[in-house]
């Protein structure tokens, strides 16, 4: 399995199996395995099997919309890496993102800077899961549009 280029296709992965768990934490409701304790809140087996599967499939539904997030962010950067304009940049920073993990390893972003009609613009990199081989104040190639929206290729 390839490893995730943003957050969103991170965050995706967890609402996926949080929704998963959850419907079929309802679906044992529903069956009789999972009973309500007497301590619960909700006394009706049916009515938890209904929040429990209520909660997975809104878990589901962030998911989807984290996937489509995520789509859109990666067509935006091939369009970019194949007509954007090519940018002088130069790095700002290089940096371990210790918080987040994937497999029991953290990815490395990178803080750059460009300048376009006069205007500067600071952005990052999507996640890299091998250490870039570029150093604060290195000059990086940015792709960008006229929005301001940009990429690197690292």
């Amino acid at each position: 399995m390839r490893k995730p280029k943003y957050m969103e296709e991170l965050l995706k992965i967890i609402f996926l199996w949080l929704g998963i768990a959850f419907m079929g934490m309802g679906l044992l409701c529903f069956l009789g395995v999972l009973k309500p304790s007497t301590n619960s809140a909700v006394r009706e087996q049916a009515a938890l099997g209904i929040v429990y599967a209520l909660l997975g499939a809104a878990f589901l539904l962030v998911q989807t919309i984290l996937r489509a997030a995520a789509s859109r962010k990666e067509k935006l950067r091939q369009k970019l890496l194949a007509s954007g304009m090519e940018l002088s940049g130069m790095v700002e920073k290089v940096y371990l993102q210790w918080y987040t993990q994937y497999g029991r390893q953290s990815p490395y972003r990178i803080f750059y800077t460009y300048t376009f009609c006069g205007k500067t613009y600071h952005h990052k990199s999507p996640l890299l899961w091998d250490k870039p081989d570029v150093a604060e104040r290195d000059p990086v190639v940015v792709y960008a549009d006229d929005s301001g929206k940009s990429t690197i290729q690292v």
